[in-house]
Formats: C-alpha cells, sequence, structure tokens
C-alpha cells in the first residue's frame, strides 16, 4: 500500500507540471498522461480532472470505486463458508473450525490472496478504518478499541456479516444489532 501511495503522489505531482507519470499496483501498471483542460480520465479506479486555471492545469483525483471483484469474491466465499456448519474452534483457521480472526484471514487468503495474519489486532493494520454505518461488502467489521479489538467479523451487505461467534457456534450469517454493535469498520487494503 506504500508503494501505491508513493508511486500515486509521484503521479500526482508529475500531472501538476504537466508531465507524463506512471502509477502502479501489484495487478496492473498504467501510463498516465495529463488530461487537458476540462477533460477527465480514470486510471486503477482513480478518476484524474484537469481545470484550466489562470491557464495552468489543476488536476484533482478521486478513489472513484472499491475493487469489486475481490470484494465480490470475499463476500461469495464468507457466505459459502456460512452455510457449511464449520464450528468455532479458538485458534482455527481450516474447514475443520475456525475462530473470528480465523475466519476473515482464511476467507481473504483464498478469495482475495491476502494474508491478514490470525488476529484481530494484527487484522487492524490491514485496513483504512471507517465508521460502520460507511462499511461495504467486504469490509471487515471490529468490536473492541482500535489497538485492542476482541472480535472480527465480513460484513456483506443489508446490515449482515459473516462471523465465526463463540464455542458452541458455527460460522454463520448474523445482522447488526443495538445489543452487539462493531465499534468500527476497515476496507482491506489489498
Amino acid at each position: 500500500m506504500k508503494f501505491n501511495k508513493v508511486i500515486l503522489s509521484l503521479a500526482f505531482a508529475g500531472a501538476i507540471l504537466g508531465g507524463a507519470a506512471t502509477t502502479a499496483n501489484a495487478d496492473t501498471v498504467a501510463s498516465y498522461q495529463q488530461p487537458q483542460a476540462g477533460q477527465t480520465t480514470t486510471v486503477n479506479n482513480r478518476t484524474y480532472q484537469s481545470n484550466a486555471t489562470n491557464n495552468q492545469a489543476v488536476t484533482t483525483t478521486s478513489q472513484n470505486s472499491r475493487s469489486t471483484t475481490n470484494s465480490s469474491a470475499v463476500v461469495n466465499l464468507a457466505k459459502q463458508l456460512a452455510s457449511q456448519s464449520i464450528p468455532y474452534v479458538w485458534g482455527g483457521e481450516s474447514l475443520k473450525g475456525m475462530d473470528c480472526s480465523g475466519l476473515t484471514d482464511y476467507v481473504y487468503q483464498k478469495a482475495a490472496g491476502i494474508s491478514l495474519g490470525h488476529y484481530t489486532v494484527t487484522q487492524e493494520s490491514h485496513v483504512t478504518k471507517e465508521a460502520v454505518s460507511a462499511a461495504q461488502p467486504g469490509d471487515l467489521l471490529f468490536w473492541g478499541s482500535q489497538g485492542a479489538t476482541y472480535h472480527v467479523a465480513i460484513y456483506i451487505g443489508n446490515n449482515q456479516y459473516v462471523a465465526a461467534p463463540q464455542p458452541g457456534q458455527n460460522v454463520q450469517i448474523q445482522t447488526i444489532n443495538s445489543a452487539f454493535i462493531p465499534s468500527f469498520a476497515g476496507h482491506v487494503n489489498g
């Protein structure tokens, strides 16, 4: 992620100075040429718009959308696991049994090729934190204070999430409710 930010910063600086720049991430490499005044172009889910100001081009960027491919794969695998009667097993991270962070790490490894680690606090370091109300399907939901979380699940949309809740229960789909509301959400950084 830091590599992407550095490359994007260089691309942004090159655009302001009127030159060409290159953006890259682990999946794609795309060349970016500054758009002419009033034009918009999209590269790697980011929108670049150039506006004429005193005969100088000013380029702004914004995140266009989240990666729907990884999010869909994460949500689909999480839902599939919720239908397989996988028991809660403390420290588990296999189809024989999972705990909460084992579930999220397993799903992200299999569906998106991302290792989150097997501990909720470690997983916090792999996300961009956001309010629960801003969560999108595929994001993680955390319970507890930042840096001291004790539970994690995968948000699947419509106020629902997939979790490995507690001993004696299976991986399942649950609904966010006021009795057990997540503290914050996080978008997993690719």
